[in-house]
């Protein structure tokens, strides 16, 4: 009976780790059209930024990579040891990124920078809207981790889903930190 258990749990970890390869793939193919038409439009803008408009201050994109990289932090800790504080930090953070981007987006309209603004406000609210609808996916995949955590032992099943979880909580911090670079530093 051991070994028909094994071979389930070999087709669910495959079927699995499939499943979270297309999901990655597909949301970085989003991603890499919306940093090509970025890159044209910056290539081929003669000043930077276009149109005027003076480049975004760095306080909110800053607190934001701090914040989602703190959170990658602890969810891999816990993927790891399985420490409830962590997994709650994670949480936590992943909460405070959302709120950050707020905060992100007030202050580009104090600035003067809308979705509305041509080309230059469109990209960088189709950026940080797209990224931030896909945190709310992640924050609601940790949320269905929940119940997994308060279990005394962890199944290869359960861990099985931390692990995947993990690694696309891991693929929305890399997102932003190139999110980060391309749209706020160069």
């Amino acid at each position: 009976m051991q070994i028909k258990e094994a071979q389930i749990f070999e087709g669910e970890r495959i079927t699995s780790s499939i499943g979270l390869m297309v999901t990655i793939i597909s949301f970085g193919m989003l991603f890499a059209t919306l940093f090509l038409g970025f890159a044209v439009f910056r290539i081929n803008s003669p000043v930077w930024p276009p149109m005027g408009f003076k480049r975004p201050d760095l306080f909110y994109p800053v607190l934001s990579t701090i914040i989602i990289g703190v959170s990658s932090f602890f969810i891999e800790k816990f993927s790891r040891v399985f420490k409830k504080s962590d997994f709650f930090l994670s949480l936590l953070f992943g909460i405070l990124f959302l709120i950050s981007q707020f905060s992100l987006w007030k202050n580009l309209h104090e600035h003067g920078i809308f979705a509305s603004s041509g080309i230059f406000g469109s990209l960088i609210y189709a950026f940080t809207w797209i990224h931030a609808g896909h945190m709310v996916i992640g924050l609601s995949l940790l949320l269905f981790l929940i119940p997994l955590i308060f279990k005394t032992e962890y199944t290869n099943k359960n861990k099985l889903k931390i692990n995947n979880v993990t690694k696309f909580w891991h693929f929305l911090a890399i997102v932003w930190v190139l999110m980060f670079f391309f749209l706020f530093i160069f």
